[in-house]
């Protein structure tokens, strides 16, 4: 057996002879609230949104704030890192300066060494 149709009266309604039911007629006073229910609502959310702009505002404030601090902070540690390397750089530098004097020393010494010997042998 097919279903009927009911309509918004309660009566079944199988397309034979059907009326529909009366639609309900708005008037300008049904508008003019309605208008005024949405503006009221825009206004709201409008309002929400501003609020939550705010706040993204703070918080992108602080975080920048943060970004600020972070980066001083790495710019101190270069620094002192590059203070430190300096003086690994002093230090090396040191070091290779006693080795050229060294390397002169035992050239000296080996040219001696070579000379005392000849003089030595030949005399």
């Amino acid at each position: 057996m097919a279903e009927k149709e009911i309509d918004g009266r309660g009566v079944g309604n199988d397309g034979q002879n059907a009326k529909r039911p009366a639609e309900p007629k708005i008037y300008a006073s049904g508008y003019f609230y309605l208008s005024q229910q949405i503006n009221d609502l825009r206004d709201r959310m409008d309002a929400k949104f501003d609020r939550v702009d705010t706040k993204f505002e703070v918080v992108h404030g602080e975080i920048k704030a943060l970004s600020d601090k972070t980066d001083a902070k790495f710019e101190s540690m270069r620094k002192e890192m590059d203070s430190r390397f300096d003086k690994v750089d002093e230090k090396f530098d040191d070091i290779h300066k006693e080795i050229i004097g060294i390397q002169k020393w035992a050239f000296g010494l080996i040219v001696t060494v070579i000379i005392g010997f000849i003089a030595v042998y030949f005399k």
